[in-house]
């Protein structure tokens, strides 16, 4: 609720002159086996195939306890992937899986001011996902810069090589053009791009 946390700063500037995170990739769907593997290790430790899972499901859930904080943790992740996928709360992204960072994006752009400036790192995936055609549209209105990094030199250990992911800054006035720069390994390399004096061949792109 950023309009009552910060209920001073929406009064007085209208919204936040400058927002930069990081929003957690995380996707909103239902994973039963992480959540059984916190009673049975082997959920996670071999790959079973639908019918012994259903077996091990139904072992597992013989314990009261476990049957209970199974069904109680199902429940809260359905009502979250109603919540983050309810029209009413996210228009924008309408069609779209969850995932909690896109959440963000449209947040942020409501919460600018008028003379405001979002930097977010986040992936890549709304650019070229065939649901997110309205998402874009009002994405590349406020788009000023959009640098794409693939992680091969491993800049999120936690990360898969082959992840895209992009820095995104936005603005909350709208605009018809954005810089994009793309297949970038090392930040340093944006800096180079943009500057003119720089004659040297490009390194980590």
């Amino acid at each position: 609720h950023w309009e009552l946390e910060f209920a001073d700063l929406f009064k007085e500037r209208g919204g936040f002159d400058l927002i930069v995170g990081n929003p957690p990739w995380i996707k909103m769907t239902w994973n039963e086996q992480g959540v059984l593997s916190e009673y049975n290790p082997m959920f996670s430790i071999k790959k079973l195939s639908a019918s012994a899972t259903s077996s091990l499901r139904n072992e597992t859930l013989r314990n009261l306890n476990t049957e209970q904080e199974y069904t109680v943790s199902y429940s809260e992740q359905a009502g979250q992937i109603s919540y983050y996928s309810a029209m009413s709360n996210y228009e924008v992204l309408s069609g779209q899986q969850a995932n909690l960072y896109k959440c963000f994006l449209p947040q942020t752009w409501m919460f600018l001011s008028d003379i405001g400036t979002v930097g977010l790192l986040h992936p890549d995936g709304v650019y070229n996902d065939p649901k997110a055609e309205s998402f874009r549209k009002q994405q590349y209105k406020r788009l000023i810069y959009h640098f794409q990094f693939r992680n091969e030199m491993k800049l999120f250990a936690e990360v898969a090589n082959r992840e895209v992911y992009s820095i995104n800054v936005y603005s909350s006035k709208e605009k018809p053009y954005f810089w994009s720069i793309s297949n970038l390994f090392y930040p340093t390399t944006i800096d180079e791009c943009f500057d003119k004096g720089n004659t040297s061949p490009l390194k980590g792109s």
